[in-house]
């Protein structure tokens, strides 16, 4: 028995009686987890895994206080959104199982936000595991909206979504009726990759704080002043110089010459930039698996094989996308009047040609082939308005005259 088949015979019985009562969503149900924010460091990072990998009691509230924290390093977001917006960029279809003949009116249907919202969010689950996504009352035949239920309120691992935070009851989301309004998306046990840009995060903030405070400290030339030390000035004299600005000051007794200060040194910019730049480049490699679409680039040939990595994983998402949806979406859209029966999902892999390649198409074909492309082509493709070509009027034959007899 298939999910579709599970699904009608659990709910067959209680969707009149839902239908007539009217069904309450999760969020209603349930008293979501109050996010508090999270110093990131790498001590809490390990306690956090330790508790979320837990056999008995697993529990990723801390994990995911650091994840919101480590999300916040725009690097990271930058990295994030590329590899999502390499996929919801790509076009798709709806066809027949049988003959593969696209259905434009499903397909229309497909072009919706709570679609556009499905998607982004299974390649959310990609970055932060498992999530657990509502789906709203439809409204003329179609869904209205989803909703992404609290990750802190999910256990995957046991399909149980809290009723209130630390409780190990609440609703079991893959059985029953629930099971045809809410969708797990990505697998149980995954920690999704955040969990390993989580220490590049920290050590990056770490230096550029640490940079900070170098330039707080020694970026300003140390001012000096000699004086007797027991002046009945000295108080004001030091409260001078600490208004004065944020650069150091020392007050030393006269004659004073072992007194040496730090000067701002060129290396040191080389030494913090460097330890910047070593997590972006990891975070480039952890999410894309390149670097050269986000960083420049040394030269065009490895530019071409960097971009040649994005395309596979931007295929390998393609793949865990259309899998989930015919394999956890499409039944549930079966069980709520969309007449999918017999299409499947699938992404458009037709060939688009920029306008400068079809018109030297039609260059080539005019030229070169006696044939001509018709006027409404030209019209469909480019916009331009045309008129046949007339058809070159015969120049009249010069008789030469008739000479005269004799002559």
């Amino acid at each position: 028995m298939n999910l579709h088949e599970r699904l009608r015979a659990q709910v067959g019985a209680i969707n009149t009686k839902i239908s007539k009562l009217g069904r309450r969503s999760v969020s209603e149900r349930i008293t979501e987890h109050q996010t508090v924010r999270l110093r990131a460091d790498l001590g809490n990072w390990r306690l956090a895994l330790s508790n979320a990998e837990n056999l008995y009691y697993p529990d990723r509230t801390e994990l995911y206080r650091l994840y919101r924290e480590a999300v916040l390093d725009s690097h990271l977001t930058s990295v994030m959104e590329t590899r999502t917006l390499n996929l919801l960029c790509q076009p798709f279809k709806v066809v027949s199982i049988k003959g593969q003949v696209e259905d434009e009116k499903l397909t229309r249907m497909f072009m919706t936000p709570w679609f556009f919202e499905l998607c982004k969010e299974a390649m959310e689950s990609l970055f932060w595991g498992p999530r657990v996504v509502e789906l709203q009352p439809p409204v003329d035949g179609e869904f209205s909206g989803i909703e992404l239920v609290q990750p802190e309120m999910v256990i995957p691992e046991f399909g149980l979504i809290r009723d209130a935070p630390g409780s190990l009851s609440g609703i079991n989301y893959r059985e029953g009726i629930e099971a045809q309004w809410l969708i797990q998306l990505g697998k149980p046990k995954e920690l999704g990759l955040l969990h390993k840009a989580i220490p590049h995060v920290v050590w990056k903030k770490n230096s550029m704080q640490a940079w900070a405070e170098y330039c707080d400290r020694f970026a300003l030339p140390v001012r000096t002043l000699e004086m007797d030390l027991n002046n009945e000035d000295r108080r004001e004299v030091e409260d001078m110089l600490k208004n004065m600005g944020r650069a150091a000051y020392a007050i030393l007794p006269p004659g004073a010459t072992n007194f040496q200060y730090h000067l701002p040194q060129n290396f040191q910019q080389g030494v913090f930039a460097g330890m910047i730049d070593y997590p972006n480049t990891e975070l480039s490699k952890l999410i894309l698996g390149q670097t050269m679409t986000t960083e420049n680039g040394s030269s065009r040939s490895q530019a071409e094989v960097h971009e040649r990595v994005s395309e596979k994983y931007t295929k390998a998402d393609k793949m865990y996308l259309r899998n989930l949806i015919m394999w956890e979406v499409w039944d549930r859209l079966l069980i709520h009047g969309y007449p999918v029966a017999g299409f499947e999902f699938k992404w458009d892999e037709t060939e688009t040609l920029t306008k400068k390649d079809q018109w030297d198409i039609v260059q080539g074909i005019m030229q070169h082939s006696g044939y001509r492309v018709p006027s409404k082509y030209i019209v469909d493709t480019f916009g331009v308005e045309v008129e046949e070509k007339p058809e070159p009027k015969p120049l009249p034959v010069q008789v030469p005259p008739t000479p005269a007899p004799g002559k």
